[in-house]
């Protein structure tokens, strides 16, 4: 259980004010429709404490131990698509990260 919140640059927003978001796959209407290729996305993880209006969201006490993640994506010719800022119940999710290394 998570709460998540997307940010836009304002022309790339207005635009998608036009679609149904809750019946379209997001990251393909961005490609199929607006032509938008995202390429990269940065994101941090990190501890924190639940506040008291995103406890009373994610039905944990205020204080409880949370998980924040921030993620940046980006197109292929590097400009900003789109930023996430995410608050999850530290008791109800986990990350797995596959890492590889291309050794010469």
């Amino acid at each position: 259980m998570g709460i998540e919140r997307h940010y836009y640059p304002v022309t790339l927003g207005k635009k998608l004010a036009q679609f149904n978001l809750n019946q379209e796959t997001f990251y393909e209407l961005l490609e199929r429709e607006l032509k938008v290729k995202t390429f990269q996305a940065e994101q941090e993880i990190r501890a924190g404490v639940s506040t008291a209006s995103g406890s009373g969201l994610l039905h944990i006490p205020e204080g409880s131990s949370i998980m924040i993640a921030e993620r940046k994506i980006t197109d292929k010719n590097g400009g900003f698509v789109e930023f996430e800022r995410a608050f999850y119940r530290a008791d109800m999710y986990s990350f797995k990260i596959k890492l590889s290394r291309n050794s010469k």
